[in-house]
C-alpha cells in the first residue's frame, strides 16, 4: 500500500551495491550491500544486509539488521531485530528490543520488552518493562525493569539493577540456546547495589541487595542483605550481613 504526505507519494530507498544518499522520510530502507545515509531518517521499515552508516537519527516501526548498522545520532520506534551488530550514539528509545547480535550504545537504552540472546552493551542506562537475558550484558548505568529474568551463560554487569521481580539463574545446558551459545559454568553477574520487590539469586556477586523477600541461591557473594519481610541464604551462598529494616 502507497503511503501519502501532504499529497505525495512517499518513495522507497533502496542501496544495493555501494551508495551514499541524503536523509529524510522513506516508506522503507532497503541496504543490500554498503550504504551511507547523511542526516536524519524516518521510514516504516528499514532492513540491512550489509553495512549501514547514518549520520544523525533513525526513526522506524520495523528495523532487522543482519550485518552492521552504525547510527551516530539516536534510534526510536517500533521494533528492532538484530543479529548482526548495531551501534547507537544517542539515546535508543523503542518499543521492543530482540537482540541476537550485538547492540552497543553509548548513552541509555529504554524499550518496554527486551529479550536479549547476544551482547548488550550500554554506557548509560537501560530501562524496560520485561528484560530477559540469556546472554552477556554490561550496563554503565542502572538496569530497571519490573520483571527481570536472567540466564548467565557468560559473565554481566551493572552498576546497578533495579526491578520489581528479579530471577537470576544459572544456564542450563540443556536449553536449545546451549547448542550454538554454551554456557560458562563460572559465569557471575556483577553490581555493586540490586534492589527489588520479590529477589531470587545465584552466581551472583554484590556489595548490597535491598528487597522485601530475598533468597539467596549458590554461587553468590553477598556484602549486605536488608530485607523487609523474608531472607533465606540457601547452601554454597555467602553473604556477609544481613538485617531486617
Amino acid at each position: 500500500m502507497n503511503q501519502q504526505a501532504a499529497g505525495k507519494e512517499i518513495r522507497n530507498l533502496r542501496i544495493t551495491g555501494s551508495s551514499s544518499v541524503m536523509g529524510g522520510t522513506y516508506n522503507s530502507v532497503k541496504i543490500v550491500g554498503e550504504g551511507m545515509i547523511e542526516g536524519d531518517t524516518s521510514c516504516a521499515k528499514l532492513s540491512c544486509v550489509g553495512t549501514l552508516e547514518v549520520d544523525g537519527t533513525v526513526a522506524a516501526d520495523k528495523m532487522n539488521i543482519v550485518g552492521t548498522c552504525e547510527v551516530s545520532g539516536g534510534l526510536r520506534g517500533g521494533e528492532l531485530k538484530t543479529s548482526g551488530t548495531v551501534s547507537v550514539g544517542g539515546t535508543t528509545q523503542l518499543r521492543e528490543l530482540n537482540i541476537a547480535g550485538t547492540i552497543e550504545s553509548k548513552n541509555h537504552v529504554y524499550s518496554e520488552q527486551i529479550k536479549l540472546r547476544g551482547m548488550l552493551h550500554t554506557l548509560g542506562d537501560c530501562e524496560a518493562e520485561q528484560f530477559t537475558a540469556r546472554g552477556i550484558f554490561e550496563i554503565g548505568g542502572l538496569l530497571n525493569a519490573g520483571k527481570l529474568q536472567i540466564h548467565l551463560y557468560r559473565d554481566c554487569k551493572a552498576h546497578e539493577i533495579g526491578g520489581g521481580h528479579i530471577i537470576v539463574r544459572k544456564a542450563k545446558w540443556l536449553h536449545p540456546l546451549s547448542f550454538f551459545f554454551k554456557p560458562s559454568s563460572s559465569a557471575r553477574l556483577t553490581v555493586s547495589v540490586m534492589e527489588g520487590d520479590h529477589i531470587y539469586l545465584e552466581n551472583t556477586i554484590a556489595d548490597i541487595v535491598r528487597g522485601n523477600q530475598v533468597v539467596i541461591g549458590p554461587g553468590c557473594e553477598i556484602g549486605l542483605v536488608e530485607f523487609k519481610e523474608h531472607f533465606e541464604k540457601r547452601k554454597d551462598a555467602v553473604v556477609r550481613d544481613n538485617r531486617k529494616v
